[in-house]
Parts: structure tokens; C-alpha cells; sequence
């Protein structure tokens, strides 16, 4: 049963146009999300895929890391094709751009969410996309948001480090020059995470070599592109 208030917006924000995230803001100050299955046309189905197994994989996604005690977007209400989540602060990129927080602050954030990590894959799960911009800050925890990908880690040693290559990845398109946030994650993430964890991220990294290699080789011709540069800084951080 959820608060008079509550309810009144999640009707209103329901009677909306489908929209697949949206914020519904009460009288009070609080915030939530409200996200629904996305409708995609024929082509972007083809490319990002079949949304409704996505919205399928978030919903058991944010059980099961709930059920291991891992911090993780709350559900306040949910429906067939839809659920509603508390805020659960900014993201990370947008807690390292917050010129009003310390440096302490941040490094606690990025220790916290590297620290998170290792406790989700010890539960023997993986996020499957935990992006910097997928981890919320709340002031004292670091939550995982944005499921789709979510699968329970069958081969575990593949599957959770491929976690740790697409958060570091992420964290050098950001800060391609400026590792101390990644860094301070990595250092809580080999503490929390399963014994032989960081082998198993670089045995990937090894066999992502050839990868490194094709995005140095486009990278300059596209100097441009932050996802490419990072590549390289990228594998190069995870094999020490």
C-alpha cells in the first residue's frame, strides 16, 4: 500500500503517453522513477533488441541483488509493464562533475560503488552493464541502477569481469586523464570481490588484446572519439 500522494502522481504519470523513463515529483519534495517497457520501431528493435526481455531482466535483476543484500534502486510500486523507484541520487558522473562535493566525497562514492561490485559478484551475480553513469550516489551508498542486461553469472569468472572491463571503460570515456576515481573503485573492488576475481579480469584483458589494438588503430583516424581512447587506457589499467 503506498501513501495517498504517491499513488495520486503514479496515476497521473501512468495516464501520461508511454514514456520509457519519467520523473514523478510530489508535493513534498520526494522523487521517484517511473519506468516502463520501452516501445521501439522495427529497426531500433533489431538493434538494441527485444525490450520487453530487457524490462524482464531489470525487474528480476533488482530482486535478486536486493535479496543478496547488495545496494540497489528500490521498487515502491511495480505492474505488469512498469515499476516505480525511489530516487536514489545522482549518478556517478554527475557526483564527480558536483564542483559543491569534496574530493573525499567522491573517492567514497567510486570506493563505495567498487566495493558494491564485488559484494554483487559474490553473490555470484553480474550486472552486465554497470556503467558509471548506472551506479547512483545517495551520500552513503553506492546503488546499481539500469538492469537490462542483468544475468545471473552461469559462467561467472567471463560474466563479472566483463563488469569490471565496462566500468573501467566508462570511467576513462569520462576521466580519460584524471584515474583516481577508477582507481578507488578498483582498490575496493579486489578487496569485496571473489577470490581469483582480478585473474579472471586479466585473462579477459588478454583476450581483448586484439581489440586494444583495432581501437588504437581507428583511434587515430578518429581522434575524436572518447570511447576509443579509452579502450586502450582501458586495457592497459586492468592488466597490472
Amino acid at each position: 500500500m503506498i501513501d495517498p500522494d504517491l499513488e495520486t502522481a503514479l496515476q497521473a504519470a501512468l495516464a501520461e503517453p508511454p514514456r520509457r523513463v519519467r520523473a514523478v515529483v510530489l508535493p513534498d519534495g520526494r522523487r521517484f522513477w517511473l519506468k516502463r517497457v520501452e516501445r521501439l520501431s522495427g529497426r531500433l528493435r533489431l538493434q538494441k533488441g527485444d525490450p520487453g526481455r530487457a524490462f524482464a531482466a531489470e525487474r528480476e535483476g533488482l530482486r535478486a541483488l536486493a535479496a543478496a543484500g547488495v545496494p540497489v534502486a528500490g521498487v515502491a510500486a511495480e505492474g505488469p509493464d512498469w515499476m516505480l523507484m525511489p530516487d536514489a541520487g545522482p549518478v556517478l558522473t554527475a557526483v564527480v562533475a558536483d564542483t559543491g562535493r569534496g574530493e573525499a566525497e567522491k573517492l567514497r562514492a567510486f570506493a563505495e560503488a567498487g566495493q558494491a561490485l564485488g559484494r554483487l559478484h559474490r553473490a555470484g551475480l553480474a550486472h552486465g552493464r554497470p556503467a558509471v553513469r548506472d551506479v547512483c550516489w545517495d551520500g552513503a551508498e553506492a546503488r546499481f541502477i539500469d538492469l537490462e542486461r542483468f544475468r545471473r553469472a552461469r559462467r561467472a569468472g567471463f560474466w563479472q569481469a566483463a563488469d569490471v572491463v565496462m566500468f573501467a571503460q566508462t570511467a576513462f570515456t569520462a576521466w580519460p586523464g584524471d584515474p583516481r576515481w577508477l582507481d578507488a573503485a578498483l582498490d575496493a573492488y579486489a578487496v569485496s570481490a571473489p577470490e581469483g576475481a582480478m585473474v579472471a579480469v586479466r585473462r579477459l584483458v588478454w583476450w581483448l588484446t586484439p581489440v586494444g589494438w583495432l581501437a588504437a588503430g581507428l583511434a587515430r583516424s578518429r581522434s575524436g572519439s572518447r570511447e576509443l581512447r579509452a579502450a586502450g587506457l582501458t586495457l592497459g589499467r586492468l592488466r597490472r
